[in-house]
């Protein structure tokens, strides 16, 4: 019995100490990894990290928030983008999740692939039959070649 109590208050001390923030450096590169697809929504369209409005007092919000979000070991980058959302709207993502540029990205890079592969395909085929027949050429004509080829010689 004594074994279990002391068991279960070593698993309780540890647990906090096991789920401690991220270091500094690994929450800043999260920081600079997020913020950079995020913008900042004071209407300029800008990059959150980039914003550079005087008048804009969205960004230093964002930022914060981000910041702290980054810090929180456990949040990973979809979590945090998500906590993002909540807080400040879908138009903090460059990009929305559930954005139909991506199937259009999607068939364009499909046709250009398509495109050039044909194109491809047209230029080296071989094989292939003569655009221009040949021409039949005239009898009188072969016939006074050939007459002055044995005067030549």
């Amino acid at each position: 019995m004594m074994r279990v109590c002391i068991m279960t208050l070593a698993l309780l001390i540890a647990t906090p100490l096991m789920a401690q923030d991220r270091t500094p450096a690994e929450a800043d590169r999260l920081y600079q990894e997020i913020g950079s697809q995020l913008f900042c929504i004071c209407g300029c369209r800008e990059n959150l990290l980039t914003c550079s409005h005087n008048i804009c007092n969205a960004k230093d919000e964002e930022r914060k928030f981000l910041r702290e979000l980054a810090g929180n070991s456990k949040l990973d980058e979809s979590a945090i983008k998500q906590e993002m959302i909540k807080r400040f709207g879908p138009g903090v993502l460059q990009v929305p999740e559930q954005s139909s540029l991506y199937p259009l990205l999607a068939i364009a890079g499909a046709l250009l692939i398509a495109a050039f592969g044909a194109g491809f395909w047209v230029v080296t085929r071989k094989g292939g039959t003569p655009e221009t027949p040949a021409q039949e050429i005239d009898p009188e004509l072969e016939a006074r070649i050939a007459a002055e080829l044995k005067e030549m010689d």
